[in-house]
C-alpha cells in the first residue's frame, strides 16, 4: 500500500526497468526459439531467402512446410546446425 511519501516517479522507474528487463528476455528467447538448419548441402550452398523459400514454402516428405509468415532473412533466426550430415 502507498504511503505519502512514495513518488509516481519512482513508481514509473520501477516500472519501466522491470519492462525493460522483460522485454530483453522475450528478444533473447525468440531469438533462440527458431530450429538450427539441418547441416546438409543444400543449406551450405545458399543463404538467401528465394533458395529457402523453393523447399520450405509448400513443404515435401524430406522438407518441412515454414510455420511463419516469409520475413525475407532466414539465417537471422535459423543458424546451421553443427554436425554435418
Amino acid at each position: 500500500m502507498p504511503t505519502e511519501q512514495a513518488s509516481p516517479k519512482t513508481l514509473m522507474y520501477i516500472v519501466c526497468v522491470i519492462g525493460l528487463i522483460y522485454a530483453i528476455v522475450m528478444v533473447i528467447l525468440f531469438f533462440n526459439a527458431a530450429p538450427a538448419r539441418s547441416n546438409i548441402i543444400e543449406h551450405r550452398q545458399s543463404t538467401e531467402a528465394p533458395a529457402c523459400l523453393k523447399c520450405h514454402l509448400k513443404g515435401d516428405e524430406k522438407s518441412p512446410t515454414m510455420p511463419h509468415l516469409n520475413l525475407g532473412r532466414c539465417t537471422l533466426c535459423h543458424g546451421l546446425a553443427k554436425d554435418p550430415r
